[in-house]
């Protein structure tokens, strides 16, 4: 390891691309390789262990979010690694103020699941993580898909979570919790009035939910934080259509 000594201004533009310094060092980082709900091909991940072993230490390391980490790159070794990223249709990412890689639990092949959550989280990593990828927020803002009210992958501890449930007449609907984080602070999203019927209600809820933050929230609060000062009761309102 070089030990290269990098400005601030070096860290936070490669911190901006899923690179996390390792503190042990000056100039080597560990690089965050998006997935799409935490599946992904053996051509992918073979690509991904030649770029360990090329660019990195030869480790990788799973993250709490489903993403990969290519552990030990020098700082010198990361534009070729995004360039060999690039090339086995692979990105890094999955940091700053937005968007943040969503995650879902495997309700579309497990006996308990309610909801085809592959698909729908699928749909939500196309259409918010990618589309809104050039979106700044107030701060992160995490997703979570889970296939029933087990709750395996906490969707309640996200700033906004779908579960998959029943609705009265007994057919299969989603639950879409609002304001949850974890971390320094937590706060337990709260479900909104409503059981959602197709996959369709639910992205246009989530566009709500990150208009209103995009328009809404102040500058370093999370979602939870801005439901606290706008009031659970308006914010639903929004979210749901009835303003």
């Amino acid at each position: 390891m070089s030990n290269v000594k990098l400005t601030p201004e070096d860290i936070k533009r490669v911190k901006g691309l899923g690179c996390l310094r390792d503190k042990r060092y000056e100039d080597v980082f560990n690089v965050r390789v998006l997935t799409v709900n935490g599946k992904i091909s053996t051509e992918k991940q073979r690509a991904i262990a030649d770029a360990a072993d090329k660019f990195g230490s030869g480790e990788v390391a799973m993250t709490t979010r489903q993403t990969i980490e290519i552990q030990g790159v020098p700082y010198a070794n990361l534009e070729g690694l995004f360039a060999f990223l690039r090339e086995n249709g692979l990105e890094s990412g999955g940091t700053g103020p937005k968007v943040r890689p969503v995650v879902s639990c495997k309700g579309t092949t497990c006996v308990f699941g309610l909801i085809d959550t592959y698909s729908l989280s699928e749909k939500i990593h196309t259409r918010f993580y990618q589309g809104w990828h050039g979106t700044a927020l107030p701060h992160k803002f995490k997703i979570a898909v889970g296939g029933c009210p087990h709750n395996c992958v906490k969707p309640n501890l996200n700033d906004l979570g779908i579960i998959g449930c029943r609705t009265p007449d007994k057919s299969r609907g989603y639950c879409v919790y609002v304001g949850g984080r974890w971390g320094k602070k937590t706060a337990v999203a709260q479900p909104l009035d409503k059981i959602f019927s197709t996959e369709d209600e639910v992205l246009e809820v989530i566009e709500r939910a990150l208009t209103l933050f995009r328009d809404e929230g102040n500058a370093g609060e999370r979602f939870s934080e801005t439901i606290d000062r706008l009031g659970f009761d308006y914010v639903e309102n929004r979210l749901i259509g009835n303003v």
